[in-house]
């Protein structure tokens, strides 16, 4: 495992609201000319929106061996905050969903129209040189949910049956009865216009949607003690009912999941309770079974997400320690025991301890 530094707390960043800010949430791409893109949030500190909070992201143009400098894909205004990127990239576009707050949360937003989080989709058509936004929550958001967003890290591209082609984003809905549901975004031409198929639920929180053979869709959704799973045989506009797996173990935090050539992949925290132990597991019956746990850091962990690069290594980015650093990985197949040999894997020596739980920041 080769991993690299994306950034640390307290690293200086032009233009900030805070002179030692706290950076959150990793999102992952690769661009149809193969760059590889980083994003994450500038923040306060671990907590969430609201607050004066900017996107911004890292490119390499060597799948990770190195990085370029740090760039903005949407700065905070004296007004609002923005936050939870995650990418979907479609033939000749890259596009980054995120959500915006003027002061309100996910658990005090206004149902439908009213004052909540902002649904945005950035698009870039240079490979994330440049990047046009646009507010999609007027057609996006229903009527009786209260808080929404989408689930931060990458999205999705079906590659394989009756809808190849077809781009999926996961968000998380919130209703006025204060369930929690997930539900896909999707989009037949290339993220152009987006309609959101049926919710998936309740107790969904956020979740990751990877494709198994024929362009079945399979989902992960963040619970505690185990992470929820279910499959669409639609292209992601309904899924079966989430079901605990057993397997599974997750203290609620947001994880990563990608097909790694003919299996899956997740990248999930190994304990049932607290933000510790990251770890990688292996399926190769399309999510009904997954191998033990191989540790990728031992020690104080939050979110990551996973994705297949073009030669072949598989790319993570987490959360490491009390949310002091955002780590890259690069891991090759043969550490894992891909193809049969035992694994060699180690895992870094984090910062003992557990991250800090999730918690939302004062209203602005």
């Amino acid at each position: 495992m080769i991993t690299s530094v994306l950034t640390q707390r307290g690293d200086p960043f032009d233009g900030a609201a805070f002179t030692s800010p706290c950076y959150r949430i990793p999102a992952l791409a690769v661009t149809p000319a193969c760059r590889l893109l980083a994003a994450w949030d500038v923040r306060a500190d671990w907590r969430d929106l609201p607050g004066p909070f900017d996107v911004v992201y890292r490119c390499s143009d060597d799948l990770g061996h190195s990085w370029g400098p740090l760039r903005v894909l949407r700065r905070h205004t004296a007004s609002e905050g923005f936050g939870d990127a995650s990418f979907v990239v479609g033939p000749g576009v890259v596009h980054c969903w995120y959500v915006s707050s003027a002061g309100r949360s996910f658990f005090d937003a206004e149902p439908g129209a009213g004052e909540g989080l902002r649904l945005w989709l950035a698009s870039s058509f240079d490979d994330g040189q440049t990047w046009q936004h646009r507010d999609l929550t007027a057609s996006l958001k229903p009527d009786d949910v209260t808080g929404m967003f989408a689930s931060s890290g990458n999205g999705l591209t079906l590659r394989e049956g009756a809808r190849a082609g077809r781009l999926l984003q996961p968000f998380v809905l919130r209703t006025a009865a204060g369930q929690h549901f997930a539900a896909m975004a999707y989009s037949d031409d290339d993220g152009t216009t987006w309609a959101l198929g049926e919710r998936i639920g309740p107790d969904c929180d956020e979740n990751k949607v990877t494709e198994l053979p024929g362009g079945r869709v399979l989902l992960h959704a963040r619970a505690t003690p185990r992470r929820r799973w279910a499959v669409s045989d639609d292209g992601g506009v309904t899924f079966g009912d989430p079901v605990a797996h057993e397997q599974l173990v997750d203290p609620a935090c947001n994880g990563g999941l990608s097909r790694w050539g003919s299996q899956v992949v997740a990248t999930i925290l190994n304990h049932p309770s607290e933000r510790r132990e990251l770890a990688i597991r292996r399926s190769a019956d399309g999510g009904e079974s997954w191998t033990p746990a191989l540790g990728i850091d031992d020690g104080a962990c939050a979110y990551s997400v996973a994705l297949e690069l073009p030669d072949g290594a598989l790319a993570v980015a987490w959360e490491s320690g009390d949310y002091d650093v955002i780590v890259f990985a690069r891991i090759a197949r043969d550490e894992v025991g891909f193809d049969g040999g035992e694994p060699t894997l180690r895992a870094i020596r984090g910062r003992a301890g557990a991250a800090a739980p999730p918690e939302v920041a004062p209203a602005r």
